[in-house]
């Protein structure tokens, strides 16, 4: 785990849902789990029907 960014990790992209699902703001994940973002915002914006 070296060079991987941690937002790729699947284990970071399920605790985005988590947070999300208990009222964590995007900014609010980003600085808990030390990601941008964008990468927050793009990660629920998959989860999201259409």
């Amino acid at each position: 785990m070296d060079n991987v960014y941690k937002g790729r990790l699947p284990q970071v992209k399920q605790q985005i849902i988590e947070m999300a699902l208990n009222g964590s703001g995007i900014r609010e994940t980003a600085r808990v789990l030390e990601i941008s973002p964008h990468t927050v915002l793009k990660e629920l914006k998959k989860r999201v029907p259409s």
